[in-house]
């Protein structure tokens, strides 16, 4: 990471000021706090879809390094339907089923997420992987299609079927280049953990507010 992308993600990930002040986001408009709540959750531009975009080729890259033959936002998967709902298809990657992985990043800080998300561990996760089956998942089925989602949030916390998954493909991975399993699906880890805090960084310095500065704050 650049040291610019180091210090914004890791202010905004302590809870420290990302802004010396608070006021219009130089993207959408509206008001943008000290703390990067609105930056990280605001949607123009295309900093949120290169973060999505980032995640996904990790993990298409992986899966091609492991001899695994996948597809990345292949189109026209199910009948009628333009749509893409797989990031990253494998073929025969489940029980001899061809499996759509679907990335998806949520922040629990939203203010839709940030009551459930203090009061229950995991709550955020559990919203966007329920979003993404509801959404996919009988459309990929009928097709004989396994739906998984890839779900992360903002600040790290993958859900539990993401994890499984991020280590399947990372033992898959450790079987062909002869490298030791753990420490292939601790790299591996580490690659999507970088590429998430590298969409953040985007996110926050690219939305500082006017006037603001994002490395004036005295620590």
């Amino acid at each position: 990471m650049q040291s610019a992308e180091f210090v914004v993600a890791l202010r905004y990930r302590l809870g420290h000021p990302v802004y010396s002040v608070e006021g219009p986001c130089p993207s959408c408009g509206r008001h943008s706090d000290m703390l990067g709540n609105h930056a990280l959750n605001c949607a123009w531009q295309g900093e949120r879809i290169a973060r999505h975009n980032r995640l996904r080729d990790t993990l298409h890259s992986t899966a091609a390094a492991a001899a695994l033959a996948p597809t990345k936002e292949g189109r026209f998967l199910l009948p009628g339907q333009g749509g893409k709902p797989a990031d990253v298809l494998i073929p025969l990657w489940a029980g001899g089923k061809d499996t759509a992985l679907d990335v998806t990043v949520i922040n629990p800080l939203q203010d839709a997420e940030v009551h459930g998300a203090a009061t229950t561990p995991g709550h955020a996760l559990k919203t966007a992987h329920k979003r993404k089956l509801d959404k996919s998942w009988e459309a990929c089925h009928r097709q004989g299609i396994e739906f998984v989602p890839i779900a992360v949030e903002s600040l790290g916390a993958w859900h539990k079927t993401a994890v499984a998954e991020v280590v399947k493909l990372g033992s898959a991975l450790a079987r062909q280049t002869g490298d030791e399993e753990s420490t292939t699906v601790q790299r591996l880890f580490q690659q999507l953990s970088l590429s998430l805090m590298r969409g953040n960084a985007a996110l926050l310095n690219n939305r500082n507010p006017v006037g603001g500065d994002p490395y004036d704050i005295t620590w």
